[in-house]
């Protein structure tokens, strides 16, 4: 059982709740939004809040006073803001959006009636899970996804994977429809599930590419702590150091100087670990922000209390933050498939052409440079930077958008294609290391030894044979913790 506080939210209980965990409201978050929905009332008798006493969007200065008789107009604003498009996305996708959004209400900063952040935490734990599409967002709040949260929450739309609707709400007043959609929880959580499965991926990588390294006798002065020293960030620093530990006992090397894959594994593997932090730093903020519009503060009991109509929706940083991890992993692409091109060269590892099992004219592993390097043909599409990317809404009144939405989405998809990269540079350095007759006690790192170790679980059979189920295999590996 997760605690929603409203004050943390661990990435690791994102995934365990993406996964199936329930959650919990603690009673302070419950009492912090109580506390904001009196300073919300108190605030609308006093002057117009957006969203509660007036329209939204290019409808901001209609008053619901005089555009509905009744309180109606919030189930009009869900309805009308539930519309999305295209495939639907997976079940525990949608699941850490649920949580992510239940922690943001726990912040005590939308004014939203406690009521419904209970609701949306049994919606939760009854794993009910709202279908959402593909395409709704433009990274200035993921209003369909949410609001088609609510419709489910209502009982008027039926869950993903379908079934009979459920009730876990009885109305919706207008007051907690806003508060309930002015979030970008959806970017958010995907952007938390693949940081962690980059987190992964990108450490096992490392000692995937180690594994390389030692196939073609690199030379391990590049890795040297003289060099560590004289990195020009600490992340470098940080990455020649982990790669001077994997690569102990690796033996004579074969270069003064080594090919650039292998010489400048601090770089490209210390950019990538910088972006990924600086990613993970914001997201930390993020999932327990109240970055609500309007932003409820102040208390009525000191008569404090107030809303502040702001623009942190608009998830700019999320969406750049992004686009530098992007890039750091696209750039890095010309190396990895380098390593796995000299993997199949005799004069880097002493081998038959393609690591093939004679030199009669066999493949090998030829044909694992061209799914590599589709692969990477997708990563660096996805490079792109969509921070640039704009459009203009609502009859002017929103003119600008950061399309963080396309960057999470565009993350999952580099994500998958690293992952491939990977596992083909696994199943190559195996094979090599295979055919030396290199053992993985050989070595001190436990991370290099069990990365080894698991590399050795691939089939042995060095003929020309159909590698589709080696690659697979090699994919359930490079995801593993270790």
């Amino acid at each position: 059982m997760i605690v929603i506080d409203g004050q943390r939210l661990d990435f690791r209980d994102i995934v365990s709740v993406a996964d199936g965990e329930q959650v919990v409201l603690s009673p302070e978050a419950l009492a912090r939004m109580e506390e904001s929905r009196r300073s919300a009332e108190a605030t609308a008798l006093q002057r117009p809040v957006y969203g509660r006493s007036t329209g939204v969007g290019a409808n901001r200065t209609v008053s619901l006073a005089e555009a509905d008789g009744g309180d109606s107009h919030g189930l009009k604003l869900l309805r009308s803001h539930a519309v999305d498009a295209g495939k639907p996305l997976e079940r525990r996708t949608v699941r850490a959006m649920l949580v992510v959004r239940l922690s943001q209400l726990a912040a005590g900063a939308s004014g939203i009636n406690p009521a419904i952040a209970e609701a949306l935490a049994e919606l939760i734990n009854s794993d009910v899970v709202p279908e959402v599409r593909e395409f709704g967002g433009i990274g200035t709040a993921d209003l369909q996804a949410l609001s088609g949260t609510a419709l489910t929450m209502l009982g008027e739309r039926e869950p993903l994977g379908g079934g009979v609707a459920r009730a876990f709400v009885e109305s919706w007043a207008t007051a907690d429809a806003l508060p309930f959609l002015s979030s970008s929880a959806l970017t958010i959580a995907r952007a938390v599930l693949v940081h962690q499965e980059l987190s992964r991926l990108l450490d096992n990588a490392a000692s995937v590419a180690a594994m390389s390294f030692v196939a073609m006798s690199g030379n391990a002065e590049t890795l040297s702590p003289a060099v560590a020293a004289a990195a020009d960030t600490p992340a470098v620093a940080q990455a020649a150091n982990a790669f001077h530990g994997l690569v102990q006992g690796s033996g004579t090397p074969a270069r003064i100087q080594d090919p650039y894959c292998l010489r400048t594994l601090p770089q490209i593997f210390g950019s990538q670990w910088e972006e990924l932090a600086s990613l993970g730093s914001l997201l930390g903020r993020l999932v327990s922000a109240g970055n609500e519009n309007p932003l409820v503060h102040g208390s009525p009991v000191d008569g404090s209390n107030d809303v502040a109509h702001h623009g942190l929706f608009q998830m700019t940083n999320l969406a750049r933050r992004i686009d530098a991890l992007q890039v750091a992993v696209g750039a890095a692409c010309a190396t990895h498939l380098r390593r796995i091109d000299l993997l199949c060269d005799p004069n880097y590892t002493g081998m038959h052409p393609f690591l093939a099992e004679d030199a009669a004219g066999q493949s090998g592993v030829m044909m694992l440079e061209y799914v590599a390097a589709a692969a990477a043909g997708k990563i660096r599409a996805n490079a792109q930077p969509t921070s640039l990317q704009t459009v203009v809404l609502s009859l002017g009144a929103e003119e600008d958008a950061s399309f963080a939405s396309l960057a999470s989405a565009q993350l999952e998809s580099t994500a998958e294609a690293l992952a491939t990269i990977t596992a083909v540079e696994l199943v190559c350095a195996a094979r090599a290391l295979r055919l030396q007759k290199r053992r993985a006690d050989e070595f001190s790192s436990p991370k290099l030894r069990a990365m080894m170790e698991a590399g050795f679980t691939l089939p042995s059979e060095m003929g020309d044979r159909d590698l589709r189920r080696d690659v697979e295999r090699a994919l359930q590996l490079v995801r593993a913790a270790y």
